[in-house]
């Protein structure tokens, strides 16, 4: 089979490759739709520890199932399905408490072991998600990060009539506004620099806030009168996020962070003690998290549709990456194996 190869830094190739061989309790996927995440640019870049090459990339995916080694029964041949990536475990202290999203030794699909950058890759029965035939695999493989969204929400205890500020309009950052408006938030404000996202994000309904011509601290104040958002969201691993997610909260409020910052960032919290704001990370998702969110996904409630800019051919993995990389006027870049 014809896979993207990661041999170090900077180095992708389309290579031909062993197709998985299965064991026990595994299918094989066709894959028909993956989605390039910024892991797989640090991946890309040599900037994500955890892998080693060679490796395949990709886990975002969906795709039909064409093989099965002794699953049960209602896993067949034809089936078409989306993969939760995560593999915990199962013996340290986070998975005895029931945290496997964030187990000690997690492991995901494309940064651990071959990923979904190929023509097919094996996967755990227990880790499918059955999808309708006819459903479009490019919006299907879009659940992962949907599921990433679905958890940090559900991490905010949004309420009904909340004011949500989430900081960073990439895919997540856009992925968490769409599932706190279907959680019942009455507003909605997205902050970002880049232009075609902040175009997005009005295009979508939401309030967009360029921090370099907004002061987002007085807009917030005067959108939620003087309050503070009930809810941050902080999905942008950048210094001034960091400083200002205290300052957006109102009395009380909540932030969460799932942004993955690379050095220390420094924090008001002399702000956070005033206001007595709670703070909580938010890690990947569990798997009813990813069942959740594909539920959404698959009903057209959360539609991903407007979010995929770029479709390309599994030979073009290099170009959408760079793509990525650049980022102008780009979102989600979907492979087509």
């Amino acid at each position: 089979m014809q896979a993207a190869v990661w041999h170090g830094a900077d180095d992708l190739r389309i290579e031909d490759v062993r197709t998985p061989v299965l064991e026990k309790g595994e299918v094989l996927i066709k894959v028909k739709a993956t989605g390039i995440c910024g892991t797989d640019l640090m991946i890309y870049k040599g900037k994500f520890p955890r892998a080693r090459p060679p490796l395949v990339p990709g886990h975002e995916l969906a795709g039909e199932i064409v093989e099965v080694n002794e699953v049960p029964e209602g896993i067949k041949t034809g089936n078409m399905a989306v993969v939760n990536p995560l593999i915990s475990c199962g013996t340290c202290v986070a998975c005895r408490m029931g945290i496997p999203n964030v187990c000690q030794k997690l492991r995901v699909l494309g940064n651990d072991l071959d990923g979904s950058f190929a023509e097919f890759v094996k996967v755990s029965w227990k880790k499918l998600y059955i999808i309708d035939d006819d459903f479009p695999t490019d919006k299907a493989s879009l659940v992962e990060p949907s599921a990433v969204a679905y958890h940090g929400i559900k991490r905010s205890g949004c309420e009904v009539g909340d004011f949500v500020v989430v900081q960073g309009a990439g895919p997540i950052g856009m992925l968490t506004a769409m599932v706190a408006r279907i959680a019942g938030a009455s507003g909605v404000a997205l902050t970002e620099v880049r232009k075609y996202r902040l175009e997005l994000a009005e295009k979508l309904g939401f309030i967009a806030l360029d921090p370099a011509k907004y002061d987002v601290v007085k807009e917030i104040k005067s959108l939620t009168n003087n309050r503070g958002a009930d809810i941050v969201v902080n999905a942008a691993p950048v210094r001034q996020a960091a400083e200002q997610m205290t300052k957006l909260i109102r009395p009380g409020g909540k932030i969460v962070v799932f942004a993955l910052y690379k050095e220390p960032a420094v924090v008001d919290l002399l702000n956070l003690t005033f206001t007595e704001g709670h703070v909580v990370g938010s890690r990947v998702y569990s798997e009813i998290d990813f069942e959740r969110a594909a539920d959404l996904v698959r009903s057209g409630k959360l539609d991903v549709g407007p979010l995929i800019t770029h479709r390309l051919g599994l030979k073009d993995a290099l170009e959408g990456i760079e793509i990525l990389e650049k980022g102008v006027g780009v979102m989600k870049v979907v492979l087509s194996p």
